[in-house]
């Protein structure tokens, strides 16, 4: 079985406050775009999961979230629970992509499918949220508001085209880094800028915000410099996605986007849809 895995970027991502258990209610608009994985699963006769990737820095112990899915649907199984599982990576790590995140909903997905295990959409979403914050919105069929957590999730039609070049120069940056030395904001209005993305309304682009950019800018200045380089050659809006490191630009045209896109030698370089 393949499976494709997508990637997200956040149109908006505000933090409201720090909670007591440690982590920052959030208040973000996600949408998945057609930059993906593969992940191919195959049944073994082992009982066991083997992981194995083309990405390098990619750990295939017991540290990657795949495994953290695995041994929670194997309490789901009839004991008979072997499967190889092949992560065809093109998703960058420590991106703001939430590819980890994307990689265990996809393979909850195909585990349930592979061994007809017939858990219901709601219950696997209510088991993604023990492996991160990010995994049920892959269960979203559509955009969706991202609240608490990022377990509170609210889908709507975002019915708005936009040209969207995705950049990513290598970068790694972790998410606790920026979390850690994160301030609380709770100023960005996703429901006004929902009402715009439903009505296929470009003012919308305009509200696009990430209080995380504080941060990362603040400590990786490569960074800002890209963002900056991206409005400099056309971008209407060129956003963080997530903590980072991937910067989106979005243009109001295909021959803006195309002629930006020329200018740049990184890592990832993509044109993406929603």
């Amino acid at each position: 079985m393949k499976i494709k895995s997508f990637a997200k970027i956040n149109l908006t991502l505000d933090s409201l406050y720090k909670r007591n258990d440690g982590y920052h209610e959030i208040d973000s608009i996600m949408t998945k775009i057609d930059l993906f994985d593969t992940i191919t699963l195959e049944k073994n006769s082992t009982n066991t999961l083997n992981l194995s990737t083309n990405y390098d820095d990619l750990p295939t112990d017991k540290s990657n979230l795949v495994y953290k899915t695995y041994n929670i649907l194997k309490e789901y199984s009839n004991g008979d629970f072997g499967v190889d599982i092949y992560l065809d990576k093109k998703i960058p790590m420590a991106a703001g992509l939430a590819g980890g995140s994307s990689n265990a909903a996809y393979t909850m997905i195909g585990l349930n499918k592979l061994y007809n295990l017939g858990l219901s959409k709601e219950k696997l979403m209510e088991l993604a949220i023990s492996i991160g914050a990010d995994v049920p919105f892959f269960f979203c069929e559509k955009s969706a508001r991202a609240r608490g957590i990022g377990e509170k999730l609210e889908e709507f039609d975002n019915n708005l085209n936009m040209h969207i070049l995705l950049l990513n120069d290598g970068s790694k940056v972790s998410s606790k880094f920026v979390y850690d030395r994160l301030k609380d904001y709770g100023h960005i209005d996703n429901a006004k800028i929902i009402e715009y993305l439903e009505n296929g309304d470009k003012k919308a682009i305009h509200h696009f915000e990430n209080v995380m950019e504080n941060v990362v800018y603040e400590n990786f200045k490569n960074l800002k410099d890209l963002r900056d380089s991206l409005l400099e050659n056309g971008a209407t809006k060129a956003l963080l996605s997530g903590s980072g490191a991937s910067i989106f630009a979005i243009f109001d045209s295909k021959d803006k986007l195309d002629n930006a896109k020329k200018l740049y030698d990184l890592p990832l370089v993509c044109e993406v849809s929603i």
